[in-house]
């Protein structure tokens, strides 16, 4: 997770970042010419390890993405699957996330292998005579507020207000008030942040 900043912390980081931005170049080349698709690109960077590979990711989205603020840190194994997502400043993207189209505010947080899709119906299946891999889908932006955390092995498929904590292993379906306790199959209010609920 982004940690408070010192002025040798900022230069530090600014300095990993322009360098990564270099080292980058090739990468974005291919992709703006159509040669590799964000996709692809993103799945490969999820796959470098350690402080590098966060760096490397950091510089991909913070130049690819509809919005990408300060101090993103996107951990092993994650990756942003369209780059019409926007993401706030302070986020920490956990191991083996998946992120589709998502609006994400400031200090968002999550636990590992959290799946974010692109809304609840990406796929159609009211066709019986057809395949319900051939019937057409409608992809949607999830928007999540500021100061969101989503615990480990979460699935989230409905907007998330700010201030809001979802437990590890919910599956959101629905949109609750800022600061409620999400939790369960699917996710209902289990408690409240104001409430000093745990």
């Amino acid at each position: 997770m982004p940690e408070h900043d010192t002025p040798l912390r900022a230069t530090a980081r600014a300095v990993a970042d322009a360098t990564a931005a270099v080292l980058l170049l090739p990468v974005r080349a291919a992709y703006r010419t159509h040669l590799i698709g964000f996709t692809s690109i993103s799945q490969a960077l999820s796959l470098v390890p350690g402080q590098l590979g966060r760096v490397l990711r950091r510089a991909w989205y913070s130049r690819t993405l509809a919005g990408c603020g300060a101090n993103l840190v996107v951990d092993f194994g994650a990756a942003i699957r369209t780059p019409r997502t926007r993401i706030g400043d302070n986020c920490y993207i956990g191991v083996y996330n998946w992120l589709g189209w998502v609006d994400m505010g400031d200090d968002f947080m999550s636990g590992s292998h959290v799946t974010i899709l692109s809304g609840r119906r990406q796929h159609g299946f009211s066709r019986l005579d057809v395949p319900m891999r051939e019937q057409g889908g409608e992809l949607t932006c999830v928007t999540i507020g500021d100061d969101v955390w989503v615990g480990a092995n979460a699935t989230v498929s409905s907007d998330v207000s700010a201030h809001c904590i979802v437990a590890s292993g919910s599956v959101v379906t629905d949109t609750f008030e800022p600061y409620a306790i999400l939790g369960g199959v699917p996710a209902r209010q289990i408690g409240s942040r104001r409430d000093g609920d745990a």
